[in-house]
């Protein structure tokens, strides 16, 4: 009986932990969900061998494993990034987040998203290595995964990682056609405190069903 009742509260218990993503292609540095909230995801080594990606158009995937979550995207041309300030850049005397993509929403799922390096104010040509980091918040806690990189302008990303429907690009397309850039602001943070409430309320119900079960245990032994 006991054995049982372990087993029923650590099914319980797995329903209230957090919603996660994984960074698919191109392939992250390696995943452990609960490193998820560190920097890089809890790996801090760069890869020794990076991956081949378009200098002009890179295909990025990732699986949201959340109903609503905002992603956004850093980039690194440090060998060996290991802190946040590796992730700076100064541009006319001020120093700021090197960014390869600004933030924008993904529903649960498989989602992309393009990158042209190339355009990006950073002077990134062939052959730049660099590290991306991918930055997913569901509405607990920002998420990280990094990724490192070399920037080839005569590679082409395999046909079956394209991305045609673009989820960044939809997002932008979205937001200008529809509410002012502050009500998404407030449909974001809306988000974000209805994922928490959601978590909130998982706990409580997953904290009530093993009391109950707790109990009807008791009564039979």
């Amino acid at each position: 009986m006991v054995l049982v009742f372990s087993l029923l509260a650590s099914a319980l218990m797995a329903s209230v932990t957090y919603a996660h993503f994984t960074l698919d292609y191109p392939l992250t540095r390696g995943f452990d969900e609960d490193k998820e909230p560190e920097f890089c995801g809890g790996f801090n080594t760069a890869s020794a061998q990076r991956q081949p990606v378009p200098l002009n158009g890179a295909a990025i995937w990732i699986n949201s494993h959340h109903q609503l979550a905002t992603v956004d995207a850093f980039l690194s041309t440090q060998p060996d990034p290991k802190t946040w300030d590796d992730f700076n850049s100064t541009i006319n005397g001020t120093s700021s987040i090197m960014m390869a993509s600004d933030f924008f929403q993904v529903a649960e799922g498989v989602a992309c998203w393009n990158i042209n390096f190339a355009t990006l104010p950073y002077n990134l040509t062939n052959g730049s290595q660099i590290t991306l980091q991918i930055q997913y918040n569901g509405g607990d806690s920002p998420l990280y995964q990094c990724t490192d990189l070399v920037l080839l302008s005569n590679y082409t990303v395999p046909s079956n990682y394209t991305c045609s429907e673009d989820a960044a690009a939809e997002f932008t397309r979205t937001r200008s056609s529809g509410p002012s850039a502050t009500s998404q602001a407030a449909s974001v943070s809306s988000a974000a405190s209805t994922g928490q409430s959601s978590s909130a309320s998982k706990v409580t119900s997953s904290v009530g069903m093993l009391a109950v079960a707790a109990a009807a245990l008791a009564a039979v032994m």
